[in-house]
């Protein structure tokens, strides 16, 4: 009866042992935008994503490449802006606008790619592999960031900062370092998931802030920075 009483116990603790590693890789693996959006009740308004990268191809060849292979052509409003120091095309339909713009840098191109889309759901994801999927066969090193806004239901921007700060540590996030702002709080921290960039000495790979204005509370967070104005 002992000897079957321990085999007992030793099955309880590796039943336990097993759930809880579980529960660390399905956190591991979840998306942290899409868990800080459910955790903290809030709903998409727009996200967008910028790639950065270096070329010696024709500025408007590689300008209109893109457009195509994003399939940002046919019946899409373009605008275009050319001179000795830059090649931009502007573009716009529906919910989406951006633009593809080279600049002249020595004997190179730094090519710049920004979207935006205005949606109540996140497809970032979507948006960004869709974008490499364009710029994959360039074999270029191109730095993206990203970013998605949401507005938040509860009005308690202290609140909202206090869960995400909790979500980031559950997903095993360091160098969390939070600074206040006059309508709100930014924070950066280093998640290991994403491009990374240093802050003070310090790694960062993540940054939101949590902010209220007339219009109500929004989260915006971006990886490896916020590059837009909040």
């Amino acid at each position: 009866m002992k000897r079957r009483s321990n085999i007992l116990k030793g099955l309880l603790i590796l039943t336990i042992i097993l759930l809880m590693t579980g529960f660390s890789l399905t956190k591991g693996n979840s998306d942290i935008f899409d868990d800080i959006l459910k955790r903290t009740h809030s709903d998409t308004v727009e996200y967008g994503i910028t790639a950065e990268f270096t070329t010696d191809e024709n500025r408007e060849d590689i300008c209109n490449d893109i457009l195509k292979g994003l399939d940002f052509h046919d019946g899409w409003s373009t605008n275009t802006l050319n001179n000795p120091q830059a090649y931009c095309v502007e573009f716009r339909k529906n919910n989406v606008n951006g633009y593809i713009e080279t600049m002249h840098y020595e004997n190179h191109s730094i090519v710049t790619i920004s979207i935006v889309k205005k949606d109540n759901k996140n497809s970032l994801e979507e948006l960004k592999s869709k974008l490499q999927q364009c710029l994959g066969d360039r074999k270029v090193n191109v730095k993206y960031f990203t970013y998605l806004k949401a507005k938040v239901l509860n009005d308690d921007i202290n609140l909202t900062n206090k869960d995400i700060l909790k979500i980031l540590r559950e997903h095993g996030a360091t160098n969390i370092n939070t600074i206040s702002l006059q309508n709100g709080y930014s924070t950066t921290a280093y998640t290991k998931r994403y491009d990374s960039t240093e802050s003070n000495g310090e790694k960062i790979d993540f940054n939101y802030a949590v902010c209220k204005y007339s219009s109500g509370s929004y989260i915006i967070i971006g990886t490896p920075e916020l590059i837009i104005t909040y």
